[in-house]
């Protein structure tokens, strides 16, 4: 299996979860020319925009270090004009991560990962 297919295999996952906690999915690889945001839901009141990282294992470290400085500000952007497109006011916001480890069939969900700037 290539590293799209177990990335892909990741986001399902993420998918199955946010079902199971009763999370109102709205949106899924919504791309932009300034990027792409994995998942997009609501949970508890909040507009929730979700990167999914998934590893074959944590030889390499945690998912977590590969959302960068870099890809959070893609990330804020694309969520932006996402919520621009949709017409959005006076809506509470989140950047959430997942962590998913493939083989170990693992998902750390980690809320407000990071802030907008």
């Amino acid at each position: 299996m290539n590293d799209y297919e177990i990335g892909m295999l990741g986001e399902d996952a993420v998918e199955c979860y946010l079902d199971k906690i009763s999370c109102n999915i709205l949106e899924r690889n919504f791309r932009t020319r300034r990027g792409e945001i994995d998942i997009i839901f609501e949970e508890s009141g909040y507009l929730v925009f979700g990167e999914v990282k998934t590893r074959r294992n944590a030889k390499y470290g945690r998912p977590l270090e590969s959302v960068d400085y870099k890809k959070r500000l893609k990330i804020i952007n694309t969520a932006k004009e996402y919520i621009f497109k949709q017409g959005l006011r006076d809506v509470n916001i989140r950047f959430d991560v997942f962590e998913v480890f493939f083989y170990e069939r693992k998902i750390r969900h980690i809320r407000n990962a990071f802030f907008s700037v």
